[in-house]
């Protein structure tokens, strides 16, 4: 039953997408990009890697949504729906895991997705609102982040049950408030080095990284993880909550580096 309403969420994404963003005709380059992206993002799957967190192999570090939000940023809706939908087509064969789950597959649409939408609205909003939304929500990702932290006694992981002490969660709070207040620190000294039209597509681009790292990573994922495997909602989300305070400013910082690298990029094609 939960795979036909997935699919039919999943439809209903696409014909929403198609029918106002539909593809631009003719428009060969936008279909190489989204190609590119698709070959990226299958690249970055494979580099992923898990490492050690409470004594178990527990926490999964990759960049493969970089590449899928980056498509979204520079393309359509149309387009950052296709790019989604081929990329868990592609993982999927490159490495199958059983039957496919439609829930991941609606994951892997929205990471790509999501960037496209928030940049289309951000479009008629001014870069002060963009900012404020954007502080908004690291603000509250970093204070929720605390105190789901403090709240918690124990993580199990498989057949692992970890008691976390009082100084594990005075570590782990410290940790999340100090790299949130970096977080926004950094974003002040840089937004001062940029032009005004520079500072809105850096805020715009952190809009679209947060959006996607709060709808997917911290309330689908776990979501889809309870109703497939078992693992309970709030154990997953405690290994999500810790490592977004770290792999957050990461994709921000270097997906930036990107767009501005892939503008030159295309500037010069279009010059060609």
């Amino acid at each position: 039953m939960e795979q036909i309403i997935l699919a039919i969420i999943i439809i209903a994404l696409g014909f929403y997408v198609f029918k106002f963003y539909p593809f631009e005709k003719g428009n060969v380059m936008n279909l190489v990009i989204a190609a590119i992206f698709i070959i990226l993002t299958a690249i970055c799957k494979r580099l992923a890697i898990m490492i050690p967190l409470f004594g178990a192999e527990s926490l999964k570090i990759g960049f493969e949504y970089i590449p899928l939000m980056l498509a979204g940023y520079f393309l359509s809706p149309g387009y950052a729906f296709l790019v989604g939908l081929s990329s868990d087509i592609i993982g999927l064969i490159l490495v199958p895991t059983g039957f496919p789950f439609l829930g991941f597959t609606l994951g892997t649409i929205l990471v790509s997705v999501i960037p496209s939408l928030a940049k289309e609205h951000a479009k008629m909003l001014s870069e002060k609102i963009v900012q404020s939304i954007v502080m908004g929500l690291i603000l509250v990702l970093g204070l929720g982040a605390s105190i789901y932290i403090y709240t918690l006694d124990q993580v199990t992981i498989s057949t692992t049950v970890h008691i976390i002490t009082s100084q594990e969660k005075l570590t782990l709070i410290s940790v999340c408030l100090i790299l949130t207040i970096i977080f926004i620190i950094l974003i002040f000294i840089l937004k001062k080095q940029i032009s005004q039209d520079e500072a809105k597509e850096f805020s715009t681009w952190i809009l679209c990284v947060t959006l996607v790292e709060i709808v997917v990573t911290l309330c689908l994922t776990p979501l889809w993880l309870d109703m497939m495997y078992g693992i309970p909602f709030f154990v997953s989300l405690c290994i999500r909550v810790i490592k977004e305070c770290a792999i957050l400013p990461i994709e921000i910082f270097i997906g930036y580096t990107l767009i501005k690298l892939m503008k030159r990029i295309f500037v010069r094609l279009n010059k060609s």
